[in-house]
Order: structure tokens, then C-alpha cells, then sequence
């Protein structure tokens, strides 16, 4: 895969792993390959199960691989969990030089922009930990703050206030482990909420205020804009995954049967049921059939979803923003697709609700309608969107790369033999 305008994502959650091969073309971004699988081997964005894990992926590359009729050499993948975790951060230094200060300033170079986002990045972490990204906010030039490029303008003092996003680096050596292991490179991982956020939120919703959630399988991330800056992310270990976990309780049925039934006839908002329209429960292993009203499905789905929200509204109010969200809250994600969701995301944060869907692409309908696939289309999107930052931020992060990719391509040459 040498071609330039190929690109290539992988989103691995909880549930699902998603591989996207999309080409830039005449200024238009296409999918020319998609492909799926259960995710078996991990828990909240954690490997649990490496062969599980290596084996989930490698179904969902080959179906993607022989639909675009192109073989993956690398690729970025999606990082979520609730091991992630946002800190905001500052740096500054001086840029004028010598002993003689010009009172008009020394004009800024992209030496100092880079400088004063090294100094940003100088905060005590533990062995364990590493920056994913650095997220630039805005600058301050002297005296004057909101700017979002310095570079050309004259000054003394030069400020960064950055989003730093960190990560265990256990495990993100354990998906690294995986990947390579079926034969492809990682070009990069992105943050999973960042990624969504490229597809599904536009220009005003980032500039104006808004806070994506995206909820997931055993995650659900979020994710606050304002001004066209990330103010703050986060994650709650709960998703979609655990509305399927009380119902199959609830019910005393399969997890199989307890997703099936949640997708289909699932409500989150218990008066929004109708007590009339009954749901037929197959019984599992010898136990009998029996009948429940979709009322009575929703008093088991409610309870989850409001505590879903509410550790959100607790992670929203962690941040450092007291302003106002023009856009209010925007749901995406799998979760996101439960019928009665909006209302009861409205009651609990009392602002505007949507669903957000990743149609920011071409594809088919039925993967850029879905906001099961915000994610994976965004990986996409935020690397055509972000390639310098990306290149950047993986020189940072892989300081023996040379060696990293030595290894890799040994790796890809014993796996293509075998």
C-alpha cells in the first residue's frame, strides 16, 4: 500500500473491531474497502486475550483488504479506555535574543512555536504513562491571548496552553503487539473521541461549544470544544455493553439474545415504552419461552443509561470551562442509536441533544448513516486533516523508530511466507 492518497484506520473497541481503507481522490475522501468482526480478547479498549485480540483483527483486515483489492502495510489506530486520561497544561518562553530587548518584539518562527509546545509537555508523568497528544488550545503573544497561529507575529514572551492527552504504555504496547503481529505497521494512534469528533462535528459546532459523547461498548469517551479548542476528554467505563449485561440478567437469557433484544426493541426512557406491544424472550438451554412487555424491557435499560449520563455530566463539570455550549450535546457511537436516548440525555443535562453521524465521507449508506462508525471514519478523516501534527507527534513518540520499523518489517516477511 505505497499509494499515497491510500489511507487506512482500525478502530478496535470493545464489541467490534472496524477496518476502514479509504482513497483521497479529486479532493473527495472514498471507502474502497470495509470490513468487521466481534471483538473477542478485550475489555474496555483493554487487551484481556492477545490471540483472541490478533485473530478479531485479522478477520476484519483481510475482509477489508479483499474488498479494495489492496493489502494494508500500516496503518493508525483508535485508542480508547478509561486509562486515558486530559490534563490542560501551560508553557512559555522569551523569544527575543541577546542581551538588547527590541520593545516591539522579535518576529515568532515556527522553531519558537515548536519550543514552547516542548516546554508545555515538560510536566511529571509516571514511568508508566506517555503523552498521546499535545492539543494546542490557543497562544498569547505578550499581552494578547485568544490567538491561534502565532507564527510571523512580533513579541517578547511567547505562551502555549495546551490539551495533553496521556496514556498507560502497557497497553498501548499491547495493541502495538497485536497489529504487528498480523503483519501491519502502526502509523500512529489516535485518541478515539478526537477521531469522532473529525467526522461528526462541523466547524460551528467547535468553534461555538459542544461535548461529544461517544458512547461504546464497554467505554463511552467524551470530548468538550470551544473556540475551536479541545478544553477537555475523558472516559467513563460503562457502554453499551453493560445494557446488554442487565438485560440478559434482567431476563435470565443469553448475551446474545440480550443484545439482539436490546438493538431491536430496546427504549431507554421507560414512559416513552408502550406497555401494549409485547416481546417474545427464546429460551436458552432447555428454559422455556416466555413473553415481557417493552415497558418492562425499558425499567431494566433506564436506570443504566440515566447513570451513564450522569458520570458524564460529573466528567463535563471536571472541566475548566464555565461557559455556555451553543451546540449542546452531541451522542454518537453505537449507543448512541437507542431509540429514547435523546430524551433522556436533554432531562439529565438540560441543554440540546442530537445523534451525531459520520457522513463526512463517501461510502455506503449504511456505514456513513451509522454512528457505530463515527470512529473508524474518523480515524481517516483526522490523519488526512492533521498529517503534520500526526507526523510530529510520532517523532515524538517513537524514539528508536528505526529500530521499531526493522523489526516490523522482519516481522512482515516471515508472515507473508508463512
Amino acid at each position: 500500500m505505497n499509494n499515497k492518497n491510500i489511507i487506512s484506520g482500525i478502530d478496535i473497541g470493545t464489541t467490534k473491531i472496524v477496518v476502514i481503507i479509504a482513497e483521497k481522490k479529486d479532493g473527495a475522501i472514498n471507502i474502497i474497502g470495509f470490513g468487521k468482526s466481534n471483538s473477542d480478547g478485550l475489555e474496555r479498549g483493554i487487551v484481556v486475550d492477545i490471540s483472541k485480540t490478533i485473530k478479531s483483527i485479522t478477520k476484519a483486515v483481510k475482509q477489508a483488504e479483499e474488498q479494495a483489492n489492496i493489502e494494508i502495510e500500516s496503518t493508525f489506530v483508535g485508542l480508547t479506555g478509561d486509562h486515558i486520561t486530559g490534563i490542560n497544561c501551560t508553557g512559555n518562553i522569551s523569544i527575543s535574543t541577546g542581551d538588547y530587548r527590541n520593545p516591539a518584539g522579535e518576529r515568532i518562527t515556527q522553531k519558537n512555536i515548536d519550543k514552547v509546545l516542548e516546554h508545555s509537555r515538560a510536566i511529571n508523568l509516571s514511568p508508566e504513562r506517555k503523552i498521546l497528544h499535545t492539543l494546542s488550545k490557543e497562544f498569547k503573544v505578550d499581552e494578547r491571548s485568544g490567538i491561534k497561529n502565532p507564527l510571523g507575529l512580533s513579541g517578547n514572551r511567547l505562551e502555549a496552553n495546551v490539551h495533553l492527552v496521556t496514556i498507560a504504555r502497557n497497553i498501548e504496547n499491547d495493541l502495538r503487539t497485536c497489529i504487528e503481529e498480523c503483519g501491519i505497521d502502526i502509523d500512529g494512534f489516535i485518541l478515539e473521541p478526537l477521531a469522532s469528533s473529525a467526522s461528526v462535528l462541523d466547524i460551528n459546532e467547535k468553534k461555538l461549544g459542544s461535548i461529544l459523547i461517544d458512547i461504546g461498548g464497554g467505554t463511552s469517551d467524551i470530548i468538550i470544544f470551544n473556540n475551536n479548542s479541545i478544553i477537555h476528554t475523558g472516559a467513563i467505563p460503562l457502554g453499551g455493553e453493560n445494557l446488554t449485561k442487565d438485560i440478559a440478567y434482567g431476563l435470565n437469557t443469553s448475551l446474545e439474545n440480550a443484545e439482539f433484544i436490546k438493538c431491536k426493541n430496546g427504549v431507554a426512557k421507560e414512559s416513552l415504552a408502550d406497555e401494549q406491544k409485547i416481546i417474545k424472550i427464546i429460551g436458552t438451554n432447555g428454559r422455556e419461552d416466555k413473553e415481557i412487555s417493552e415497558k418492562y424491557l425499558a425499567s431494566i435499560i433506564q436506570p443504566r443509561v440515566n447513570e451513564i449520563f450522569n458520570l458524564a455530566k460529573n466528567e463535563v463539570e471536571r472541566s475548566d470551562y464555565n461557559g455556555d455550549f451553543t451546540f449542546g450535546i452531541i451522542l454518537t457511537g453505537g449507543g448512541a442509536s437507542l431509540n429514547g436516548i435523546i430524551d433522556i440525555a436533554q432531562e439529565i443535562f438540560n441543554m440540546p441533544v442530537k445523534i451525531g453521524i459520520p457522513d463526512t465521507i463517501n461510502g455506503k449508506a449504511e456505514i456513513i448513516n451509522n454512528p457505530r462508525y463515527a470512529t473508524g471514519i474518523g480515524i481517516i478523516k483526522y490523519v488526512i486533516e492533521n498529517k503534520k501534527v500526526l507526523k510530529e507527534q510520532f517523532e515524538i513518540n517513537n524514539n528508536n523508530s528505526s529500530i521499531n520499523t526493522f523489526i516490523s518489517k522482519i516481522k512482515n516477511v516471515f508472515n507473508k511466507i508463512n
